[in-house]
Order: structure tokens, then sequence, then C-alpha cells
């Protein structure tokens, strides 16, 4: 386990299992909001890689992912990421960590079907991120 230190929050993070949770998850969803979040997602800035790395996220596989069409050609992704380890410190439910465009909260376990299996000590980090649609389809399909 490391501590990491994110503003307000501390975390005791096992990074090495949070990596192996995340490749041992085969479901990829292909709808068109989780296909083009995948696709924009390779674009992200430095600073929210840097953020994943440190706690072993795949940010290409949340969970509870949901998408909504804003202004232009833009959706508007909130969902969940799992981390092994455990809260030391920081604040449940508020939006308190924003790290280039994405801000990240920590929220209360959700009875999620990829975490019913793990035995050891987990928390989840919850997202919300506005993205530029890049997929060749109509964002129009989206809505539907």
């Amino acid at each position: 386990m490391m501590k990491v230190s994110l503003d307000e929050w501390v975390l005791n993070v096992d990074t090495e299992k949070t990596v192996a949770l995340y490749e041992s998850q085969n479901d990829v969803c292909e709808c068109l909001s989780c296909k083009n979040f995948r696709k924009a997602s390779l674009l992200l800035n430095e600073e929210v890689m840097h953020f994943s790395n440190k706690l072993g996220l795949d940010l290409h596989k949340p969970t509870l992912l949901n998408a909504f069409p804003v202004d232009g050609e833009q959706v508007m992704y909130s969902g969940h990421y799992t981390i092994c380890g455990e809260i030391i410190e920081g604040e449940m439910d508020a939006w308190d960590v924003i790290v280039g465009s994405h801000c990240f909260s920590l929220v209360e376990e959700d009875g999620n079907k990829s975490t019913e299996t793990l035995t050891e000590p987990h928390f989840q980090i919850g997202f919300e991120v506005v993205l530029q649609w890049l997929l060749p389809e109509s964002m129009e399909l989206i809505k539907k």
C-alpha cells in the first residue's frame, strides 16, 4: 500500500491490485456514448493521466458511465472508478478534487457488480467531465 495525498484527500492505495482489477475487466460496452468516451479519453491532458497512473486507474473502464449531450458537439460524462485500498481522510459526496477538466469525488459503495468479488479493502471515486463528440456518427443517435 502506498499513501497518496491529493488536495484534502489522504488515501492508502494498492496500485498493483488496482491495475490487476482493471486488467481483469474485459467487458467493454460498444454503445456510441461509451465508444466516444474511450476515444476522447485518449486525448486527456498529462495532469489527468498522472492522476490516474498514481492511483492505478484505467480511465477507459469506468463503471456506471452516464452520458448527457450538452451544448454544441460535447457530452458530459459521469461514472465511477474502483480503487483497491482505503480512504484515510477525505469528504464523501463532494466534488472536491479538480484535475484538468475532470471533477473527482469520493463516493459511497454502490453495490457495483465489478466490486462484488473484491475481498480486500476498496473504495470508489466518482467523476464528471465534458468531452468533445469525436465519432463520425451523429450525436443525435445517443439522445434516443
